[in-house]
């Protein structure tokens, strides 16, 4: 599902595409065992073996990262390490539109102001992001209710020792109920940012790194139709003062990929799935699907992902809605971006209780448990922002050029090919999932690899 839309060069959010609804269950089925203060062991995923950044031994602490996104939700405290998040650098960025009933177009004001970096009510789309970047706190008594006794874990993300800049540059917007509404949204409410807004980011992150927030990366799980000068110039002037610059490519498959995503200086990123996605412990297909197959635990089991190149290579497919690029594009790499787990939180307006917190809100409401599997190129940009941080542990020195080649040259390549994969939407069933070269840019990120092509100092 789109998250918001826009006309005249306004940046949309990036498709989170689709959520996979929990399963309903009866409260009686489980035992409360989540306790706020207890220390939780940690657990990796398929994401991270896949591109096996949790053998890597770094976690890319004292590197900086600025997530341009939603921000983060009012109850982060829930899911991240307090230490991990710089909240005294956090900053919103916002300019005002108005809705133009006689052209059917947005009119933007030009002038940006500075908001709140904690998120609106209308998407916590940049927690989902941050998630996967820093990994999260994670209890779903859903699982329980459904016969798997998990108890409460921190699941590991790409880059944990990082420390995150939330920098929201999308946000709530809404139009008039007695206006056409230009995007097809209950109550003329959307998530949006301008090519201002998403500007003004950067360089405030920018500008953080000159004055010795370094090293720095900006991630951007964000686009937009078309590519706009001013956020350009923000992107050439991030490059020029060392900055690392990632961005998702977009979910338009065919049409082409989106805009930060298409500019050829920036690191862009395609979305790739697991074949064995929803599969059980014992490798046989659903139905109706395993609600922990992503979890490497050691008592309901995990599939891992083969080690051999070519078995890894065999197992790994393109989403359909991956964008492919077009001529004058150039797709960089692929990562995981399919049925990623994270957190989530009301859908909209955050009325949960704490993940740590017994109560019926576990398991009723519109979200309950508050965490979902996501799938866009959203997903997938912060692995690649997760391993980017990674690599700068080991050399701050390395510039934007070093850190795109070195890891285009140790991807692992994706042929064309197609396969068929089971999957919830538009509903559950096995679909066939085709692409081309034009879909896989250089490869699947491998971390090791990457890291291994970094002289020791």
């Amino acid at each position: 599902m789109k998250i918001g839309s826009g006309r005249r060069g306004l940046i949309r959010l990036v498709v989170v595409a689709i959520c996979a609804t929990m399963l309903a269950v009866p409260l009686a089925s489980f035992q409360v065992s989540a306790a706020k203060k207890i220390p939780l062991e940690e657990r990796s995923t398929w994401d991270t073996d896949m591109i096996d950044s949790d053998i890597t031994g770094y976690t890319g602490k004292g590197v900086y990262v600025a997530v341009l996104d939603t921000g983060l939700a009012p109850n982060w405290k829930d899911y991240f390490p307090v230490k991990s998040i710089a909240t005294d650098l956090g900053k919103g960025f916002k300019e005002e539109i108005k809705w133009d009933s006689a052209t059917k177009t947005f009119v933007e004001s030009g002038t940006v102001h500075e908001i709140s970096w904690i998120g609106d009510i209308g998407s916590t789309h940049g927690t989902h992001v941050t998630s996967t970047i820093l990994g999260y706190n994670y209890y779903a008594p859903a699982d329980a209710a459904s016969g798997l006794q998990l108890p409460p874990v921190f699941v590991k993300g790409v880059a944990p020792g990082v420390k995150i800049i939330p920098v929201k540059v999308l946000a709530d917007y809404a139009i008039g109920a007695s206006q056409t509404d230009p995007v097809n949204y209950t109550d003329q409410k959307f998530v949006m940012g301008t090519d201002r807004a998403v500007a003004a980011g950067i360089r405030y992150a920018t500008d953080l790194k000159i004055a010795g927030y370094s090293p720095m990366i900006i991630t951007m799980s964000l686009g937009g139709p078309a590519p706009a000068s001013v956020m350009e110039e923000a992107i050439d002037y991030a490059i020029a003062n060392g900055v690392i610059v990632v961005a998702s490519a977009g979910n338009e498959g065919d049409e082409g990929m989106g805009y930060p995503g298409g500019y050829s200086q920036i690191i862009s990123v395609g979305a790739c799935g697991w074949k064995y996605e929803w599969y059980g412990p014992d490798m046989t297909a659903p139905p109706p699907r395993y609600r922990l197959w992503w979890l490497q635990d050691d008592t309901y089991g995990f599939n891992d992902l083969p080690e051999d190149s070519a078995a890894l290579a065999s197992e790994v497919y393109i989403t359909e809605w991956s964008s492919r690029e077009l001529e004058g594009q150039q797709l960089d790499v692929v990562a995981p971006g399919s049925w990623v787990r994270g957190p989530y939180p009301g859908d909209p307006g955050y009325a949960h209780l704490p993940w740590w917190s017994p109560g019926w809100g576990w398991l009723m409401g519109i979200n309950p448990g508050n965490f979902y599997y996501l799938g866009g190129t959203s997903m997938a940009a912060p692995h690649v922002t997760g391993v980017a941080a990674q690599m700068l542990e080991k050399d701050a020195s390395l510039d934007q050029a070093q850190v795109e080649s070195i890891l285009k040259d140790t991807a692992l390549e994706i042929p064309a090919g197609s396969m068929d994969i089971f999957d919830l939407s538009p509903e559950m069933d096995w679909y066939t999932y085709s692409w081309g070269a034009n879909a896989t840019g250089s490869g699947l990120i491998q971390a090791d690899d990457a890291l291994a092509a970094i002289p020791d100092m």
